[in-house]
């Protein structure tokens, strides 16, 4: 006999079952979640994939067919997203020539930007290096790219420069020479709502948004000793700050 029961007695007594294991950690509950989750959506995109090199089925059904890839991909980017928000980021921070940095990633942030949107460099002369962590910060400037091409649906202009200068504030921290990297680009900008919003966990205006990228990013420069700040204007374009600390001259010397 085959037993029935509602959807949410299930999920209530997995749940229950969760709550039994002693110690259990729910960072590590999360990251087997995703796991899994991603295991399940890997065979989804490969049949998707086939069908539409195949050309499989009428116009309209190939039509739904990159939709649902497309939401399978989304539902990947969430995943990890999730798991790299919930769980603490291990930080190695080491000496990062900025320059070096911007000009060897340049090709990777042009190839996720449409035709009508370009990318300039503007990276000021004898940039100390900074001390972060540079597989974090890649990922951190990826996203904040991708952010500033979903804001420019009509195409535009992406910049990154870097430049040294004093993040404003009244800790002495703050009021030591950071190296100042910013993305702007001359999209539609925040309405001063949504700017008090923005890079909190889960706040998105994007319909397919999920409010984890920016508030990610946020996370990541705070670990890393730096900071973050916005400015924008709408209808004008949106500039994102990441302060980075830098290297300190007494271990620059030593090198």
């Amino acid at each position: 006999m085959i037993e029935q029961r509602p959807l949410t007695s299930r999920y209530r007594g997995m749940d229950e079952n969760a709550k039994a294991l002693p110690g259990t950690d729910p960072r590590v509950l999360l990251a087997s979640i995703v796991h899994d989750f991603n295991n399940f959506l890997t065979p989804i995109v490969t049949i998707m994939e086939e069908l539409q090199s195949q050309k499989v089925g009428s116009p309209t059904q190939l039509k739904r067919i990159d939709g649902a890839i497309f939401c399978a991909f989304r539902a990947k980017t969430l995943a990890r997203q999730l798991l790299d928000f919930a769980t603490p980021q291990k930080i190695e921070p080491a000496m990062v020539d900025i320059s070096q940095l911007l000009e060897s990633l340049e090709p990777v942030l042009a190839s996720v930007l449409p035709a009508p949107i370009i990318i300039r460099l503007d990276v000021a002369d004898g940039l100390p290096p900074a001390f972060i962590d540079r597989q974090l910060m890649e990922r951190a400037l990826l996203n904040l790219v991708l952010n500033a091409r979903d804001a420019m649906p009509d195409g535009g202009e992406v910049v990154i420069a870097a430049a040294i200068g004093r993040r404003s504030g009244s800790s002495s921290q703050s009021r030591e020479p950071m190296i100042r990297l910013s993305v702007a680009d001359t999209g539609i900008g925040m309405s001063p709502a949504t700017l008090r919003s923005a890079g909190a966990p889960y706040f998105s205006t994007k319909s397919h948004g999920t409010g984890l990228g920016l508030a990610m990013v946020c996370q990541l420069m705070e670990s890393q000793g730096g900071g973050l700040s916005i400015t924008s204007t709408p209808y004008h374009g949106t500039a994102i700050d990441l302060w980075l600390p830098v290297m300190p001259s007494s271990v620059v010397g030593s090198r």
